[in-house]
C-alpha cells in the first residue's frame, strides 16, 4: 500500500484593484482631488467619484474653494 502526503497549496493574496492610471490634480489652496483628462489647454477635471467621466467641472475652478484651475492660458 502506498501513502502519499497532501500538502496545501500556498495562500494567495487578494487581488489587489489596479491603481487608476489618470493624472490626479490636488488644489494648492485647499487640496481638493480632481481626475485629469487629456492635456495642456485642453485638459477636462473630473471628481474623483465620477467613474464614468459623465459631469466635467465646466467652469474652471476648484468646486471646493473656487481657486482656478491650470490648463488655460490667461487672455
Amino acid at each position: 500500500m502506498a501513502s502519499a502526503t497532501l500538502i496545501a497549496p500556498p495562500e494567495r493574496p487578494a487581488p489587489s484593484r489596479k491603481p487608476d492610471p489618470r493624472p490626479i490634480y490636488s488644489c494648492p489652496e485647499c487640496g481638493h482631488l480632481l481626475r485629469v483628462s487629456r492635456l495642456g489647454r485642453h485638459r477636462v477635471y473630473f471628481d474623483l467619484n465620477d467613474e464614468r467621466s459623465e459631469d466635467p467641472v465646466m467652469n474652471r475652478v476648484c468646486p471646493a474653494c473656487g481657486d482656478g484651475l491650470p490648463g488655460k492660458n490667461p487672455t
